[in-house]
């Protein structure tokens, strides 16, 4: 196995190269031997003190190292890791060096014959939220888009491995994603000549390298086959398609089998007042190119959303990390390139027209149904509240009104001692209230009024349809003695006390001139005497 080639442009062609470890910590290689002393290649190692008696070792993750007494591990003055050719060893980052300004990345041979530096490159990307790209040439060849948390989103995820562990880090002074092993598994990734990405292991038992994954493998692999806002999808045909609320840009071309033009939106959006601020949930899907957009770390989905909503700019948003329910808030501005369709459960909120929305996104959506219920919840209350503080209120003035009269009536019968009138027979409230069972005949006539409906248990008695035959009975009569009968009467005293039930509950009206009892069925009596109503 090759790892590290030195001088791939120009290889050495002399048999007489020396390569040595020099007092400053710097690795050299010299042509002719001691006596040219002609430095062909150089290590350019700086340190940042003095160099006291460097070493140079190869580790066994396959890592040449130089360090000194005053290095660490973590901080050699040099090593080969830093200067990967085509193959990427466990351990080895790809990414960048913030502080020392150093990228690293991998790059394929021209043939397979010819080690010098082909035309593909596999790099991190750190434009945007950092995502690892394949490029051939000036053009993008693929893309396994950003980290998740779990694995890259352009690649099925696997929540557990028990062969490697992943680690990606973005911090201030590096950005960088490495791979370990869980086992004594010899493997390494390799950029083929082709643009092949291959994860192969070492069979100890077979002597030979075996592909573990072929990373990019079907033609949904490629970056972009379907353009903006298109979704590829390698078992079907065409493999190409539109997002909902999207359509063909050009139709004739996507009919030609050429998709690269890809879709557009059939409304398009109104980022004015009032606009629109809804999304559209999408799932399964390998997020578009990050190299547009912006990343926190630490925001929830709910404030992701509020930010996007806030700029006119932003189409898409989604959490960072799916891990634990979902953290960190990913926007992108701009058309959405190079989306696929996966089986994993990552969710996308693409920004809509409204009319093109078949729902509103599922944090919209809660928060209409929760200030919905709220509102309900508050306007029964209110009501409730109104309508018992009515109740109340009236309950105490029918018993005040009650209070009233019985104090009246005792008020009236003291002054009437008072003053003497002995002609005037009287009687005490007690004694009128026993002999008439609290003003209420239960006998042959029923006396119906005010008091007795509060009582829940005699107003039982009467149901609505008595109540609506005893009201009716009362204005026939009234209306009979106002227009019917050849006598002019006058009423002073008409009221509920003075309507009377039969046993049939068939109402009399007592107050207008009775001057002679009749009970039972009787409809007419005869007599003299004269009496006013």
């Amino acid at each position: 196995m090759l790892v590290m080639m030195i001088k791939r442009e120009t290889p050495i062609s002399i048999a007489s190269g020396v390569f040595e470890l020099s007092r400053e910590g710097t690795l050299l290689i010299l042509s002719g031997g001691n006596y040219t002393n002609t430095v062909i290649w150089s290590s350019n190692s700086v340190a940042s003190v003095n160099v006291i008696n460097p070493v140079a070792q190869l580790l066994d993750s396959g890592n040449l190292v130089v360090w000194d007494e005053n290095s660490t591990k973590e901080n050699p003055i040099w090593q080969s890791f830093d200067y990967p050719g085509n193959t990427l060893l466990p351990g080895m980052k790809l990414g960048k060096d913030l502080i020392k300004k150093r990228e690293r990345y991998l790059t394929s041979w021209k043939s397979p014959d010819d080690p010098s530096i082909g035309v593909y490159k596999y790099w991190l990307d750190t434009n945007g939220y950092p995502q690892i790209f394949e490029r051939k040439g000036s053009v993008e060849h693929s893309r396994l888009g950003p980290w998740n948390g779990l694995g890259f989103r352009g690649l099925p995820i696997e929540n557990t491995n028990p062969i490697y562990s992943v680690e990606f880090v973005v911090n201030q002074n590096e950005l960088y994603y490495r791979y370990k092993l869980k086992s004594s598994v010899i493997q390494r990734i390799i950029v083929m000549w082709d643009g092949i990405l291959l994860q192969l292991n070492w069979i100890e038992r077979t002597q030979e390298w075996v592909t573990y994954q072929n990373i990019v493998v079907d033609s949904c692999s490629r970056y972009g086959p379907c353009g903006p806002y298109g979704i590829c999808a390698h078992i079907r045909s065409p493999p190409c398609s539109c997002m909902e609320g999207f359509e063909v840009k050009v139709p004739e071309e996507w009919n030609a089998g050429d998709w690269s033009s890809g879709c557009q939106r059939k409304k398009p959006l109104d980022c004015g007042i009032g606009g629109d601020r809804g999304f559209q949930k999408i799932s399964g899907v390998k997020f578009p190119d990050t190299r547009r957009s912006w990343y926190n770390l630490s925001m929830s989905l709910g404030e992701c959303e509020m930010a996007c909503m806030k700029n006119c700019s932003c189409t898409a948003y989604a959490n960072l990390d799916i891990r634990n329910g979902g953290s960190g808030c990913l926007i992108w501005f701009g058309e959405l390139m190079d989306m696929r369709q996966y089986d994993e459960n990552q969710h996308l909120y693409i920004r809509m027209a409204t009319t093109e929305l078949s729902g509103q996104s599922s944090f919209n959506k809660k928060k209409r149904i929760l200030t919905l219920v709220l509102s309900v919840l508050s306007t029964v209350l209110l009501l409730s509240t109104i309508v018992y503080a009515f109740k109340k209120k009236r309950k105490g003035r029918q018993k005040k009104g009650r209070g009233n009269r019985a104090h009246n009536a005792h008020k009236d019968h003291s002054s009437l001692q008072s003053e003497n009138i002995d002609e005037l027979p009287s009687f005490s409230m007690h004694e009128i209230s026993m002999s008439t069972d609290n003003f209420n005949i239960d006998k042959d006539w029923r006396m119906w009024f005010w008091s007795s409906l509060q009582d829940e248990i005699r107003s039982s008695i009467l149901d609505w349809p008595q109540r609506f035959g005893i009201i009716h009975g009362i204005a026939r009569g009234i209306l009979y003695l106002h227009q019917d009968s050849r006598l002019q009467i006058i009423h002073r005293d008409l009221k509920a006390a003075n309507i009377l039930l039969d046993s049939e509950m068939n109402p009399k009206i007592s107050d207008f001139g009775l001057a002679r009892k009749f009970v039972g069925q009787d409809g007419m009596a005869r007599t003299k005497k004269v009496v006013r109503t």
